[in-house]
């Protein structure tokens, strides 16, 4: 009885820390516009060929002096198959944008992120694709470095799987963009998860729940061995 109540403990505190497996990783890119309009995109800010003698791969958001910077990733969907739950996961690289003494502070704001129909390549077009939707949106305000985010995606994945899409994308970029704004944020390591795998200070209630059962297991177990004993 004893020994089947450790493993039951054991379990309940387990799953608390793992996290479901990645379904796809994605490659990741930054498009800047021209200066002095936000609409069209016109050269990398990142990519992986390390443009500019930027690191690689990673996804720039808000402002270069007059210039308006959005962050991209792309999803190979090919032999995927729907999911139950997908999120659009990434980790916060850099609290400012990759310029050294123009861009490199961040801003106070939003960023809302869109999904898009992409192609499997580095497409500076890609910056203003035709949206398939808003996925969400995020504060700027109180992000750390090494942070990870998610976002759910579970309703454009599963469609585009369902259409046959050859690729999904997804696109960061600056609330209520403008060319006289300024400051930026970076971001990497893009990939689709089948959980939420969001960081921050205080637990999700979820987890709350789980480590108070854990541990008032643990705590009942201990007063049944000084019983026994």
């Amino acid at each position: 009885m004893r020994k089947c109540g450790t493993v039951a403990v054991a379990l309940v505190l387990a799953s608390s820390a793992v996290h479901a497996q990645t379904i796809t990783s994605g490659f990741t890119f930054t498009v800047a516009s021209g200066g002095g309009a936000c609409a069209t995109g016109t050269h990398y800010h990142s990519n992986t060929g390390g443009a500019f003698g930027n690191p690689a791969g990673k996804a720039e958001v808000g402002n270069y002096s007059s210039e308006c910077v959005r962050g991209l990733s792309e999803y190979n969907l090919a032999g995927l198959s729907s999911a139950t739950n997908a999120f659009v996961t990434f980790d916060v690289f850099n609290l400012g944008g990759l310029f050294s003494g123009t861009n490199d502070f961040p801003f106070s704001g939003t960023i809302d992120v869109f999904a898009y129909g992409g192609n499997n390549l580095e497409d500076i077009s890609d910056y203003q694709a035709a949206s398939l939707g808003m996925v969400g949106s995020f504060s700027t305000i109180g992000l750390g470095v090494g942070e990870i985010l998610s976002l759910d995606i579970t309703s454009f994945f599963n469609t585009a799987v369902a259409a046959s899409q050859s690729s999904l994308g997804i696109r960061l970029q600056r609330s209520g963009e403008s060319s006289t704004a300024s400051g930026a944020e970076t971001f990497q390591n893009f990939r689709l998860t089948s959980d939420n795998q969001s960081t921050g200070v205080v637990p999700e209630p979820s987890t709350y729940a789980l480590t108070a059962a854990g541990l008032g297991a643990i705590a009942y177990l201990r007063r049944r061995r000084r019983v026994v004993a």
